[in-house]
C-alpha cells in the first residue's frame, strides 16, 4: 500500500493531538508515520493523509511541504484537521496549493478539540475512532485491497 501518515508537530518531543492521532492511524494500517518535513520525501504514494491543527494561522512547514507535493510525490491528499469546532473548510492557503499542484484531495475531516488557558486538551478514543474511520474510508475508496 503506497501511503503515508504525516503530522505537523508544533513543539519538538512533545507528544500533541496530530501526531497521537498519526500514530494511531499508521498503527493500523501499518504504514509510515512521520512529522512534516518527513525525513523521506513521500514518492509516488497513492494517499498522504495529513494531520494538523488549524486553531490560528497554518504551519509554515506544512505550507512548504504542501508547496513540494506534486502528482509525482502523492495523488491524493485526505487532511485530519484539529480545531475548536470540528469544522471541515480546508484552509483556503492550503486549498488553493492543492489546486495549482494538481494533486486531488479525497477527504477532509475535522476533529474538535477545546483549547483553553492552560493549553488543549488530548484526543478521545471517540476521536481516535472518528479518524481510523475517516482514513477507512479514504484507503476503500483508493486502494483495491488493504493490506
Amino acid at each position: 500500500m503506497k501511503m503515508q501518515v504525516l503530522y505537523v508537530e508544533k513543539k519538538e518531543g512533545a507528544q500533541d493531538s496530530p501526531e497521537i492521532i498519526a500514530t494511531k492511524i499508521a498503527r493500523e494500517y501499518k504504514c509510515k508515520s512521520d512529522k512534516v518535513p518527513p525525513a523521506y520525501p513521500c514518492e509516488k504514494e497513492r494517499l498522504v493523509i495529513l494531520c494538523f491543527e488549524t486553531y490560528g494561522s497554518i504551519d509554515k512547514r506544512l505550507i512548504a511541504f504542501c508547496q513540494d507535493l506534486s502528482t509525482d510525490r502523492a495523488s491524493n491528499v485526505a487532511l485530519i484537521m484539529i480545531n475548536k469546532d470540528g469544522s471541515t473548510d480546508i484552509p483556503e492557503q492550503l486549498a488553493s496549493i492543492f489546486k495549482k499542484n494538481g494533486v486531488t484531495v479525497a477527504g477532509t475531516c475535522g476533529i474538535a478539540i477545546k483549547k483553553s488557558l492552560f493549553g488543549k486538551g488530548k484526543p478521545t478514543e471517540e476521536d481516535l475512532k472518528k479518524a481510523v474511520e475517516f482514513a477507512d474510508g479514504k484507503i476503500n475508496e483508493l486502494f483495491d485491497s488493504v493490506g
